[in-house]
C-alpha cells in the first residue's frame, strides 16, 4: 500500500467508527421496541401483550388506565406496581366499595401479603404451585408455570384465603396466591408473560380471576402520563438504551483522542518579534548609519517613504517623488534622493518621513 493511500485510508478510519457506533445503537434500539417488561403493549418474551388479548377472546372489555377504576369496572390488574401515592389510595378506595383488585407485583404496597424468599431448597427459577383452590373460577387450576417469583405470607388473624402453599423450614406455609376480602395478591407475573402464558394452568388463572364471565370490564392499571410521575426521565429510559448512548459516549471519546494525540514531546518554539513597517525602515537606516553610509540609509528610508505614500495617496509604490508631493503639499525634496551631511540631518530626514502621511495635507 502507497504512502497516500495510507494515508486516505487513516482519514476514512474515524468516521467507520462512527458509522459502526450509530449502528450499533440502532440495532439496541430496535431491540427494545418490542416493549418492556411486563408492559401490556409489549410483543416482547416479557411483555403482556397476549394477556390482554387473551382476556379480550373471552368477552372482555380491557382498558389499560392511567387513573383509577371507575364504578362499571369489574376488575382491575397492577401487573407491576407504579402508581403514585394518591392513586394507590384511590385504587384501595375502589377495592373496599367492592372492587376485584389482582395484584401481581409482591412489592407493591397494595400487597395484601407479606414477600417471602423462596427456601427449603426449592429456587424460584423451579417452582410450580399446584391446585387445588377453594377460590371461585381457579378451583380446576392444577400447576401453574410462575418463573422467577416470591412466596406470600398472609397477614395472622386476617382471615386471608391461600393457594399454591410451600412449608417453610421455620413450620410455616407461605403459599403463591393470597386472598383478602376482594383483593387477590401473587407472588409474581412472570406467568402472564408472552413467553410463560400458555405454560400449564397460567391463561386458566387468568380468566378465572379476571374475567370468569362475558362482558366484565377489566382494567389494567399502567404508569401515570409522562410529567405526573415521581420518576424522572433518566429513570423511564431502558436499560438497553442506557447502555447503548454508554457505548457511544466512549465511542465519540475515543474518537477525540485518537484524532487529538499527538507524537512526540512537545516543542517549547518562541515567535518573531512583530515589528511596524516604519519602524522597519528605520531601524535598517540606523544599521546604514551605524556602518558610516549615511546616504545609503537615506535612500533607503526615502525609497520605503515613497512607497507608503504613494499607495496611500492613491498613485502606487512606485510613483515620481514630485507627485507624491504635489498630492500631499509637501515639498519635493523631501522625497527625492539627495545627500546628507551629517548625523544629525540623517536624523531630522527620518523624523520628518516618520510624520508624514495623507493626513498631512492642507
Amino acid at each position: 500500500m502507497t504512502a497516500p493511500t495510507r494515508t486516505r485510508a487513516r482519514r476514512w478510519l474515524p468516521w467507520l467508527w462512527v458509522g459502526a457506533a450509530v449502528l450499533a445503537v440502532a440495532l439496541v434500539a430496535s431491540t427494545g421496541s418490542q416493549g418492556g417488561t411486563l408492559d401490556p403493549n409489549g410483543t416482547g418474551p416479557q411483555g403482556a401483550k397476549a394477556l390482554v388479548l387473551l382476556l379480550r377472546q373471552y368477552g372482555a372489555q380491557v382498558t389499560l388506565d392511567v387513573g383509577v377504576p371507575g364504578q362499571h369496572v369489574d376488575s382491575a390488574l397492577v401487573l407491576s406496581d407504579h402508581l403514585d401515592r394518591a392513586r394507590r389510595e384511590a385504587v384501595e378506595e375502589w377495592a373496599r366499595r367492592g372492587g376485584a383488585l389482582v395484584v401481581a407485583d409482591p412489592a407493591s404496597p397494595l400487597q395484601v401479603g407479606a414477600p417471602t424468599e423462596v427456601t427449603n431448597g426449592v429456587t424460584s427459577s423451579s417452582l410450580h404451585p399446584s391446585g387445588p383452590c377453594s377460590l371461585p373460577g381457579v378451583g380446576d387450576i392444577q400447576r401453574l408455570s410462575v418463573g422467577p417469583s416470591l412466596l406470600l405470607r398472609p397477614v395472622p388473624g386476617s382471615g386471608a384465603t391461600t393457594c399454591f402453599g410451600y412449608s417453610l423450614p421455620d413450620g410455616e406455609r407461605a403459599s403463591f396466591l393470597v386472598r383478602q376480602g376482594t383483593v387477590v395478591g401473587l407472588g409474581g407475573a412472570g406467568l402472564w408473560t408472552n413467553q410463560r402464558l400458555a405454560q400449564d394452568d397460567n391463561a386458566a388463572l387468568a380468566v378465572g380471576l379476571l374475567a370468569p364471565a362475558d362482558g366484565r370490564h377489566v382494567d389494567v392499571l399502567v404508569a401515570s402520563r409522562a410529567g405526573s410521575g415521581s420518576r424522572s426521565l433518566l429513570d423511564l429510559l431502558s436499560p438497553r438504551l442506557k447502555w447503548a448512548l454508554g457505548m457511544l459516549a466512549v465511542a465519540f471519546g475515543a474518537l477525540v483522542w485518537w484524532r487529538g494525540r499527538r507524537f512526540g514531546r512537545p516543542i517549547t518554539e518562541s515567535g518573531p518579534v512583530q515589528l511596524a513597517g516604519s519602524e522597519i525602515v528605520v531601524a535598517v537606516g540606523d544599521l546604514m548609519a551605524r556602518a558610516g553610509n549615511r546616504d545609503a540609509a537615506a535612500r533607503q528610508l526615502r525609497h520605503g517613504a515613497r512607497a507608503r505614500l504613494g499607495s496611500a495617496v492613491g498613485l502606487g509604490p512606485a510613483a515620481r517623488p514630485d507627485a507624491i508631493a504635489r498630492r500631499l503639499g509637501a515639498p519635493a525634496e523631501l522625497l527625492e534622493d539627495a545627500p546628507v551631511p551629517d548625523d544629525a540631518a540623517l536624523v531630522r530626514l527620518a523624523q520628518s518621513l516618520g510624520t508624514l502621511g495623507p493626513e498631512t495635507r492642507s
